[in-house]
């Protein structure tokens, strides 16, 4: 556990980075520069960098356990596995390093921050390339926040290749930090192991105060439910998860019902209109319902789990289009019929 608090409540370090706002304000600073970077930017090739940006806050945020709710747009646990999907170079690195010093020298006023900062980032820009042996921190908050960090990668890492056992030892590690801990409990979920989803279930049930938490702008009930773990679906349920509470997006967890593992998105459809869902919630900018969710994706089992309670077939969505467009016009030919019925 780090024990490493100031006087107001907030850790030492991450008050000396200017709490929450410092981490964004290093952030923008950093990712100004990599749009100046022609090297960098290819990274990012057609997109703007305010996903980027607001990613790398999140991380910053996280790990130096800043607000739980300001921590909602980092999509991954892993660091190695949020930079898998780009082949960075040696020298793309070093321009890394160097647009990251520029951005502290800018934005960090205190010295000794500064510079623990920039060598911590020296090590962690080795790590995300496969630098195994370049990876200790020297500054001792930092150091004691990286060691968990990789303890986090190495969980994530045993998920993927299925080594469940220490993923379940490693996991208990996190359950200090909830919005954390719900990602870890939402990557076991994804993978749909049973010996993972039983421990999910029996996290769920030992403690309440998980249902009211969210990751990524998700509770643990869409997530559960968009994983297709019924077992945590039904006990969210049972322990008063809102069946129509909305995400980030807008959508409540009906519209996150895939098929799941294991064909349990009818199941999980069932429990949840039992419990009061509206299955003809409109969501989101486009205000579209579960169903044109699975006429979309062409989740024929959900799609008549959705009609037999009710569902409206004829709702359109903010541009017009009925479910059965939906079906037509994603080439989702079984929904279509299902629709056309």
């Amino acid at each position: 556990m780090i024990d490493a608090t100031a006087s107001n409540g907030a850790t030492v370090f991450l008050t000396r980075m200017g709490m929450e706002d410092g981490c964004r304000r290093l952030a923008r600073a950093f990712y100004t520069r990599v749009a100046g970077s022609g090297e960098l930017k290819a990274l990012f090739p057609g997109k703007s960098l305010r996903c980027a940006t607001e990613e790398f806050a999140a991380f910053l945020i996280q790990f130096l356990d800043g607000a739980p709710e300001q921590t909602q747009y980092r999509w991954w646990l892993s660091l190695r596995e949020s930079h898998a999907r780009f082949e960075i170079t040696e020298s793309q690195r070093s321009e890394w390093l160097r647009l990251m010093t520029d951005a502290l020298v800018a934005e960090i006023e205190d010295f000794e921050t500064r510079n623990a900062l920039a060598r911590f980032f020296g090590v962690t820009s080795r790590y995300v390339i496969g630098a195994e042996e370049a990876a200790s921190v020297d500054d001792g908050e930092l150091a004691e926040r990286w060691d968990t960090q990789r303890a986090l990668d190495r969980f994530a890492e045993c998920v993927a290749t299925g080594q469940d056992r220490e993923a379940i030892s490693l996991a208990s590690r996190f359950e200090p930090r909830r919005s954390v801990f719900l990602g870890v409990l939402a990557e076991m979920m994804k993978a749909g192991r049973d010996a993972l989803d039983e421990y999910v279930l029996v996290q769920v049930r030992a403690n309440s105060e998980l249902k009211d938490g969210q990751y990524n702008g998700r509770s643990l009930l869409h997530l559960a439910a968009g994983y297709g773990c019924f077992p945590a679906v039904q006990a969210l349920l049972e322990g008063g998860a809102n069946p129509n509470t909305v995400d980030s997006g807008g959508h409540a967890p009906l519209y996150r019902v895939g098929p799941g593992h294991h064909d349990s998105g009818r199941q999980i459809v069932e429990a949840l209109v039992a419990a009061g869902a509206d299955v003809n919630h409109a969501g989101g900018t486009a205000r579209s319902t579960a169903l044109h969710q699975a006429a979309r994706f062409g989740f024929v089992s959900v799609a008549q789990a959705l009609l037999a309670p009710g569902a409206d077939a004829s709702r359109r969505d903010k541009k017009g289009f009925t479910p059965l467009d939906r079906a037509r016009n994603c080439r989702r030919p079984e929904v279509a019929a299902l629709l056309e019925g």
